[in-house]
Formats: structure tokens, C-alpha cells, sequence
């Protein structure tokens, strides 16, 4: 029983607006014009073909690609902002060594609140980037892909190494 809400379209009434346009001029000039169709990325998907395509025409990412992507930003920031302190450290040093002596113990306390204050942060961050880690290693079910936790040491040495 065919369904009166579906329009039928003929392929030949199709075809002979095509031919119109054609004889018109209407589809001259356009991109990529007497270029051959590109390949189709997905032709080596075999029954999958639909869910492939579908899946990189809409760009649609797994959650655990996300994840790690958030990851490694989030673990650059850290690195980064590891490099931007010790860099500060090594400053506050060298100020301290030109400070007049009834300076010194107030500037090395407010260079202690600060260096313990930051640390603090990492560690806050690290634990943020480790529950990440954790959350990405569920979804991801090929334990060779799994991410290793970090720890502030690492983070340090990977700082202080680049």
C-alpha cells in the first residue's frame, strides 16, 4: 500500500531538471567544476560504511577522545605554570640576596606563603587532572590506551627538563 503523505518523485523529472540547468548555464562556474568526486573516506568501512560517515560528517568525537584531549591541555597548563613559579622562585632568590638584613626574614615568609600556596593549587589541579585520568581510563576499554595518573613530581621535572 503506498503512503499518500510520501511525494513521489520520478527520477526522470529529476534528471530533466538537471538537463535544464545544464542547458541554461546555471551550474557553470561553480567549485570544483570537470573535477572528479573526491574518494569517500569511509569506502574501506565495509557494513559500518553508514556509521562512519554519518559519525565524521556530523564530527562526532568519543567522550574519551575529549577526555584526553582535555587532559593534555590541562597538563601543559600545569607544566607551564610549574615553569612560570620556579622561574619566580629563582627571582625571589635573587632578590633576597640584595635585601637589606631587617627585610629578609618578612620577604623569605611572603615568598614561603606564596611557594606553598601555588603548590597547593597544583596539587588541587593534579587531583582535578587525575579524576580526568580515571574517568577517560572507564571509558576507554583497550587497556593499552589506558592514561597513567600524574603525580606533582612528575609535573615538576617535565617543568624544569623543557
Amino acid at each position: 500500500m503506498d503512503d499518500i503523505r510520501t511525494p513521489k518523485i520520478s527520477e526522470t523529472r529529476v534528471e530533466q531538471q538537471l538537463r535544464e540547468l545544464r542547458d541554461s548555464g546555471a551550474l557553470r562556474g561553480l567549485p570544483g567544476e570537470g573535477a572528479p568526486l573526491p574518494a569517500d573516506p569511509d569506502a574501506d568501512a565495509g557494513d559500518a560504511w553508514a556509521a562512519r560517515h554519518l559519525s565524521r560528517g556530523s564530527a562526532a568525537r568519543p567522550a574519551w577522545a575529549d577526555l584526553r584531549q582535555e587532559i593534555q591541555h590541562r597538563t601543559a597548563g600545569l607544566i607551564a605554570r610549574l615553569r612560570a613559579h620556579d622561574g619566580w622562585l629563582s627571582a625571589r632568590a635573587a632578590l633576597l640576596e640584595r635585601l637589606p638584613a631587617e627585610r629578609i626574614v618578612r620577604e623569605t615568609a611572603r615568598t614561603r606563603e606564596t611557594d606553598r600556596r601555588v603548590r597547593e593549587e597544583v596539587t588541587a589541579a593534579v587531583d582535578e587532572v587525575n579524576a580526568l585520568v580515571r574517568r577517560h581510563n572507564i571509558l576507554m576499554s583497550a587497556p593499552s590506551l589506558h592514561l597513567p595518573v600524574i603525580t606533582v613530581d612528575e609535573l615538576v621535572a617535565a617543568a624544569r627538563s623543557s
